[in-house]
This record gives C-alpha cells, sequence and structure tokens, in this order.
C-alpha cells in the first residue's frame, strides 16, 4: 500500500504538467478559430473561414466582401512585403488540352521555389474572364501551405472583360491581366510568367541568394516553343500527377553554388541584325534576346512602373518584346540576359497561333525609331492595370489564402 501511494505522488507533477499543456493548446486553438479574417457566416452559414481553414471552396466567389475587406485584400502595401510577386494570367478553360495537369505542376514548383530558397514569395493569379459551368482557380487546384509563400487570386468578372479593349474576341487577356498584376503586387520584385513553366535551379538560387537589383529588366533564353520532337533542355514534358523530385529534377539548367549565385552583366539591346552587331559578346538583336520574354521578365516593383507595364491593346503577342524596346530604349532601363534560364517551358501546341485576329497588330513599329529615341510606345499615365475603370462597381474579386488542409 504504502508503495502504491508513493507511485502515485511520482506521477502527480507529471499529470499535473501534462494536464496544464493540454488546457494552454485548448485555449490557443478556440482563439485562433474564433479569429476571423473575412465574415463569411453571411452567407447562409455555407462557408466557414478562420485563419486555417475555407471550408467550401466552390462558393468563396459568391461571397461579398465589404470595401474595408475588398481593399485589404487588393492592397499592394507602401512598401514590399514579400521578397518576390510572381504573377500569371489564366482562367479553367483546358487552354491547350492537359492545362490543369501544367497548371499544378507550375503551383507546386512555386512552392518548392519557396521551401527551397527560404525567401517570402507569393503567387499571384490574375483569374480573367472565368468561363460558366466550370469550376473557379480556388476551387480546381491543390494548394500546398508553406510559411514561406501566400497565395491571392484577383478575379477579372465577365463585365470587365467585355469593356475592355478586344483583338479577335480573345476571352483573356495576358498583358492587361500581367499589368493588374503588377499593380497589386507586393513583392519587392515581381516577375511575370506564364501557368505553362516550372522554376530552374538557377531561380531558386538566384532567390535564394537575393541578387536582384532595381533599375534592371530581368529575361532569360528559352528555346522556342513550337519545338514537340528531340526537347532541348528549357523545354520539359511531364506527365500529370508527377511528385516533387520529378517536378524539381526536370528543370535543373546548371551545376549550382547554393547561396552564390552570380548574374551576368547587363547587355546591349539593339535593332540591328545578327551580322551587323560587332561585339556579340555583350550586344544582342532585341527579337533574339526578348522572343520568350512572355514566358519570365522581371523587375523591381518601381521599375515595372516606369513603362507603365506592357502597353494594352487587347491582342496577344508582341508586347512582352515591346515592353522591353521601351524599358531599354526609352527609359534607359539596363537590361540583364540569363543564360541558361531561368524557367523551362511545358510542352503542349501552339493555340494561340491559329488566331491571327487576336494578335496585336505591330506592322507599322519600326523599332529602331524606339532605338533613336524617335517613337514612344506606352500607356496613358493613369490608364493602364485597370486604373481607369471602377474595378469595385465592376465587381472585380479578390481572395488571399495560405494553403493546405485544416484538419
Amino acid at each position: 500500500m504504502l508503495v502504491h501511494l508513493s507511485n502515485k505522488r511520482l506521477l502527480l507533477p507529471f499529470i499535473t504538467v501534462f494536464v496544464v499543456i493540454l488546457l494552454l493548446f485548448m485555449y490557443g486553438l478556440s482563439q485562433s478559430t474564433s479569429s476571423t479574417d473575412i465574415d463569411y457566416h453571411d452567407n447562409q452559414n455555407e462557408i466557414s473561414r478562420s485563419t486555417y481553414s475555407i471550408q467550401n471552396t466552390a462558393i468563396v466567389h459568391q461571397v461579398k466582401l465589404t470595401k474595408e475587406q475588398w481593399e485589404t485584400c487588393l492592397q499592394p502595401g507602401s512598401s514590399p512585403s514579400e521578397y518576390i510577386s510572381i504573377v500569371i494570367v489564366t482562367r479553367t478553360d483546358d487552354y491547350a488540352g492537359g492545362q490543369h495537369h501544367r497548371l499544378q505542376n507550375f503551383i507546386d514548383s512555386t512552392f518548392l521555389l519557396a521551401e527551397k530558397s527560404r525567401q517570402k514569395i507569393e503567387i499571384l493569379f490574375i483569374e480573367w474572364n472565368p468561363p460558366e459551368k466550370r469550376r473557379r482557380l480556388i476551387d480546381a487546384f491543390r494548394y500546398r501551405y508553406s510559411p514561406y509563400l501566400t497565395y491571392r487570386i484577383i478575379t477579372i468578372p465577365p463585365s470587365l472583360h467585355a469593356i475592355v479593349k478586344n483583338r479577335g474576341n480573345s476571352p483573356l487577356h495576358e498583358f492587361e491581366g500581367k499589368n493588374v498584376g503588377i499593380r497589386f503586387a507586393r513583392g519587392e520584385f515581381v516577375v511575370c510568367t506564364n501557368q505553362d513553366d516550372i522554376w530552374s535551379h538557377n531561380f531558386i538560387n538566384a532567390v535564394q541568394s537575393k541578387v536582384f537589383k532595381k533599375d534592371v529588366i530581368y529575361i532569360q533564353h528559352q528555346a522556342a516553343h513550337n519545338i514537340h520532337d528531340n526537347l532541348p533542355p528549357s523545354i520539359v514534358r511531364l506527365p500529370a500527377f508527377p511528385d516533387d523530385e520529378v517536378i524539381y529534377d526536370s528543370c535543373q539548367l546548371g551545376e549550382q553554388k547554393w547561396g552564390e549565385y552570380v548574374l551576368p552583366d547587363p547587355i546591349t539591346v539593339t535593332s540591328k541584325n545578327y551580322n551587323e552587331i560587332e561585339n556579340k559578346t555583350t550586344t544582342m538583336n532585341i527579337l533574339n534576346a526578348a522572343d520568350q520574354a512572355g514566358d519570365f521578365t522581371m523587375a523591381h516593383r518601381d521599375t515595372w512602373k516606369i513603362p507603365r507595364g506592357y502597353r494594352e491593346e487587347g491582342g496577344v503577342a508582341w508586347m512582352d518584346i515591346e515592353f522591353i524596346c521601351t524599358a531599354a530604349w526609352t527609359h534607359d532601363i539596363d537590361v540583364v540576359y540569363v543564360k541558361p534560364g531561368f524557367t523551362c517551358h511545358q510542352e503542349h501546341s501552339n493555340i494561340w497561333e491559329s488566331n491571327k485576329e487576336a494578335m496585336n497588330d505591330n506592322r507599322d513599329i519600326d523599332m529602331s525609331k524606339i532605338e533613336r529615341k524617335e517613337k514612344v510606345y506606352m500607356n496613358k499615365e493613369g490608364e493602364w492595370g485597370l486604373s481607369n475603370y471602377d474595378i469595385y462597381k465592376e465587381g472585380l474579386g479578390c481572395v488571399e489564402f495560405h494553403g493546405g488542409l485544416a484538419l
């Protein structure tokens, strides 16, 4: 009996500590789950969002935010809160077939970028003109949690799409959408890319090394997208549902000294033909340098705004190249060309080239006149990135989240 009581006395301190820890945990959980950023309970209890969960992603877009909540979601901040903002423009229309797994690969590759670089990153999706009878982005894809990664989706509704300039009845405006992302991005540096790309080891290392500077435009080498056989290293063909190792290893593009990435020096871009260029190590023809600029162009958040983003004409193609012309020649901004590049393109059929009517008209643009500063092609001040529209009245949507699954 004495031994039994002695054992109880020995166990009592451990039991007390366990009970205290359990009570503290339960208190913390109750505090966190009662804290709401947005009150979704007004929608007949169909959606419940705490700091940790959105219970029904299928109807998030039906929730009407207050003006204050909406402005908070869009707020870029007077100073950056992230190191990198990654902007893509997309919609769930199965672009070029197999869109779902290519975009999921992009999302997973960005998760790996955040985890391996350990720098604060946001993906800023511009969901342009969502098609009817299809799931929205937030409901169609998997978004994993990382302490270094934030997700935001800005939705451009059909009402806004209907009043924006449109060539060839295009359902999506890449450059107008990227400008919206540039306008609201929270990152110190803003990358405009496409949904078919994944990040190379070079970019992961460069982000980890924090090598980027203000007043520079960063572009890269990437092989032409009309290659569908005997793929070069910067064009990859990934299966559906690849694991992280497959995604990560598919786009290496060189050996790394991690944390010690070194950027090349700026180049001179020119409208001269290749044979007319004297020093080919420091000078490149603009069409060669910026050929795939739509898949990667990056600059400081303030540097993007000097040329006022991409010129908005409501069509596809060309404006990514013209932006480099305007930045380099009209505003004398340095251009750094990275080869091997920062992304790999996931191979798919070339759909956009078949709609000639949707292409921006550059037939009368003489690039040499831009280079000689005789012609300037820019958006008007205050008339880009939907700045000249009442986007709240037109129903532009915004949601921010951190990914993961609630348990």
